[in-house]
């Protein structure tokens, strides 16, 4: 019964998100790119890291992550509406230069770096599915899935490789959606399986990790770099639309899979949660294969518009927007077979973080010239919070 909830909602969403009129329509296309990467490998590792630090109070640090991430969204927005027409024109002062370029470089060094360990997520969970382990198969598998998406985007362009996405988001918001009804369901036909799991609340050995989870729901600045295909009201307008629904989405996934939480797991990240759900049905465990699977590419697919986007910003006098596609691919081959990746997730998370202070501190600066105090105080306020995370926090895998 579990498992056919989940199997019609799924169904439903799909049907829905593939009707013509939704995969043509522009907002729905300049959503789809940052929401692919806010919801990442985030629906699988939040929940598992969260109720260990903190328990069944889990829910509220994800709210403060997802009200800190919104907040830097709109610093990121108000740059979008304010300091991108002084860089178009060639008025922008030279400190907006030095930080705009400063933060291009940060950012691009974390998205060469999140896009190789995304795959080389999706290429370990599809051989873990299998029953294997080996790294060498694993990285051959990367290197096909990062030469497709440099190929299609050098031979078809940006809205090949956007139609890619669309599909594998389309996916993975159904495996979701069908996940939280079928969890629903099994919560209230089963309420005495309240949260029993680990954790005894917050404490200040937990500021570090809370901070560090910051990552889980980065992604949104993607909408950033997308000003080639989408006017700046169409972009301000889908990245607040695409941080409320991966939101709304993060909120329900806690609130349906805290009861069943308790019934406690012996792995970490993907596993743990395939261990919370095989009480609930012997289904789900699959039925999650495939969301992981969306999910990673997705995400490796959103991230990889955002670089290219960015690469053709700075480079676009000597490179056309499909020449960035097979660029991008072949970095993060090379990142794939010559560094340990998953090491460099921490340096990347740092990235972001750092990327956000300086968007925060762009943001504040604009403001205060335009005459905006209070604004620019908030964003300080904000940027402040970024720098903590990088000093701080404790990076944890990727959103």
């Amino acid at each position: 019964m579990i498992a056919v909830i989940a199997a019609i909602v799924f169904a439903g969403v799909v049907a829905c998100l593939m009707l013509p009129r939704v995969v043509q329509s522009n907002t729905w296309r300049a959503t789809s790119t940052p929401l692919a990467s806010i919801i990442g490998s985030g629906f699988l590792v939040a929940l598992p890291i969260l109720t260990d630090l903190v328990g069944r109070w889990a829910i509220l640090p994800m709210a403060g992550l997802l009200i800190v991430a919104y907040l830097i969204g709109g610093a990121v927005r108000y740059n979008i509406a304010h300091v991108e027409p002084l860089l178009e024109d060639g008025k922008a002062p030279l400190r907006v230069l030095v930080l705009e370029r400063a933060s291009d470089g940060v950012l691009t060094f974390a998205y060469f770096v999140s896009v190789a360990y995304y795959l080389v997520l999706f290429s370990s969970f599809l051989l873990k599915f299998f029953g294997s382990t080996d790294a060498t198969t694993g990285k051959w598998i990367t290197t096909g899935l990062l030469a497709s998406i440099g190929g299609v985007g050098y031979w078809r362009g940006f809205r090949a490789v956007e139609g890619m996405e669309i599909f594998a988001v389309s996916i993975k918001l159904a495996v979701i959606a069908g996940l939280i009804a079928a969890v629903a369901v099994f919560d209230a036909s089963a309420p005495a399986h309240a949260f029993k799991g680990p954790g005894n609340g917050f404490s200040l050995a937990t500021i570090p990790a809370l901070l560090g989870l910051l990552i889980v729901v980065q992604g949104f600045e993607t909408s950033r770099f997308l000003g080639a295909q989408y006017d700046s009201q169409t972009r301000i307008r889908t990245m607040k639309l695409a941080q409320l629904i991966s939101g709304a989405i993060y909120v329900a996934f806690f609130l349906v899979m805290l009861p069943v939480a308790g019934f406690g797991t012996s792995g970490e990240g993907v596993t743990a949660i395939v261990d919370m759900l095989r009480p609930v049905s012997v289904a789900l465990p699959l039925f999650l294969t495939v969301g992981a699977l969306a999910s990673q590419s997705s995400a490796a697919i959103a991230d990889t518009l955002g670089a290219s986007g960015l690469v053709h910003a700075n480079f676009s006098k000597v490179l056309a927007p499909r020449d960035t596609y097979p660029i991008l691919a072949a970095i993060a081959i090379f990142v794939t077979w010559r560094t340990n990746v998953f090491s460099l997730v921490a340096l990347a998370s740092r990235c972001f973080a750092l990327y956000y202070a300086l968007q925060c501190g762009q943001a504040a600066m604009s403001a205060y010239g335009r005459g905006e105090w209070r604004r620019a105080a908030g964003f300080v306020c904000i940027m402040l919070v970024a720098a903590l995370v990088l000093i701080v926090g404790a990076p944890a895998e990727g959103g």
